[in-house]
């Protein structure tokens, strides 16, 4: 197989893979009755696994799926560190940190945030007594409580990255060193991902009922949240002014799908957020709220996934994916798919069954599950292609020059 020349945004590969992870975990969790928050290996080793009906057999399927993807991640990661390592001694990488494209190491904090969320996926399935009480510490807690603490250094440690990387390129910009025609896409918003994606990660400490873990995911959810929209608002602004006065390359109008991965983090977080006062302020889950949020979420996402779709179509976006034309940024159009998913899955689990308007296990509960079945098999469709088209990461040995 023939190697590929490195780039950064190949990360968005490994990125990709933990979102098709997310992408199954969430029919395992959500298809399923469990007495706790999700779903977990006791959960269903008593009444899955083993199991001959038709739920039993996909549930199974879909676990067999989040293994394989998640195991995907990894591989592409290690891969990409693999390429990084060498890319980072040359000419090109200095180059890229005086460039807008230095915004491209965001993806380096979003992919590894993303990371833990797929160790959190594989413990709910695999670690036995996840939800019985230990002691650890001199404290008596459940297991999947002591788990959220480390998660929580480790998600705290990601949003140091992020804010590091970030802060270099920011204050390289107040000089002035910002090419207003490069600008000409959305690629800025790869930075306000980040952010959003260790926003919705740290808030699902939230989920825990002791009360000092939810109030830190709950209050760090927040911040990191309102950082991500004011910064959002700002690069959306420059990369529409840029993209209105110097028109899109056909390449980069994948990243008017970027949104939408965006609105996903936000509506996920600001759930995880609300559960999180639920818990630390003793009050009843707002189930008309969160309707509300997911329904306004997908409602948009839809929206500039048909704008952003048609703008692609218009430059010849697929027919150049179709004949490999494209680089590394083209990975950018596999996790507004999951993002999209996901979101349809919450709205109809978390928004239509728990205000009653559908009922769990009936016809059109199964129903509503078909378009978000159909979405995920096409965006992974389009991820196997990219893969392909990029050797599976198979990267060339890079000249230090």
């Amino acid at each position: 197989m023939k190697p590929v020349q490195f780039q950064v945004l190949h990360i968005l590969a490994a990125l990709g893979a933990g979102g098709m992870t997310a992408s199954f975990f969430f029919v395992v969790n959500f298809m399923t009755e469990h007495p706790h928050p999700f779903i977990d290996f006791d959960s269903l080793m008593a009444n899955y696994i083993g199991q001959t009906d038709l739920l039993s057999l996909i549930v199974q399927l879909y676990i067999v799926g989040t293994v394989i993807s998640a195991t995907i991640h990894f591989w592409l990661l290690s891969r990409w560190f693999k390429g990084f390592n060498q890319f980072r001694k040359t000419q090109a990488f200095n180059d890229l940190m005086n460039s807008n494209k230095e915004v491209q190491l965001m993806a380096i904090p979003l992919t590894l945030t993303m990371s833990m969320n797929v160790f959190f996926m594989l413990g709910a399935i695999f670690i036995p007594g996840l939800f019985s009480e230990i002691t650890l510490f001199g404290m008596t807690a459940k297991l999947f409580d002591f788990m959220l603490v480390f998660a929580g250094i480790y998600f705290t440690g990601m949003l140091y990255l992020a804010l590091r990387i970030f802060a270099i390129y920011w204050s390289r910009l107040t000089d002035g060193h910002f090419d207003f025609i490069e600008n000409a896409n959305l690629a800025q918003m790869l930075a306000i991902f980040a952010f959003g994606m260790i926003a919705v990660s740290i808030s699902a400490l939230s989920i825990s009922k002791v009360e000092g873990i939810a109030v830190y995911g709950m209050s760090m959810g927040y911040i990191v949240l309102s950082l991500a929209l004011i910064l959002g608002a700002i690069k959306l602004l420059l990369g529409f002014k840029s993209i209105f006065e110097h028109g899109m390359a056909a390449p980069a109008t994948v990243t008017l799908l970027l949104p939408v991965a965006i609105i996903g983090m936000i509506t996920v977080a600001l759930f995880r957020n609300d559960i999180g006062v639920m818990h630390t302020l003793h009050t009843e889950r707002d189930t008309g709220y969160h309707l509300l949020i997911f329904t306004i979420g997908i409602g948009v996402s839809f929206f500039i996934g048909l704008f952003a779709l048609s703008v692609m179509k218009k430059k010849e976006y697929f027919k150049k994916l179709k004949s490999n034309e494209l680089d590394a940024s083209a990975f950018a159009l596999i996790c507004p798919g999951f993002a999209f998913e996901v979101q349809l899955v919450l709205w109809l689990n978390v928004g239509l069954v728990f205000t009653g308007i559908v009922s769990y296990g009936s016809w059109a509960f199964f129903s509503l599950w078909a378009p978000m079945i159909v979405l995920q098999a096409v965006t992974i469709y389009f991820m196997f292609i990219l893969l392909k088209h990029n050797r599976f990461l198979n990267f060339q040995t890079v000249a230090n020059n």
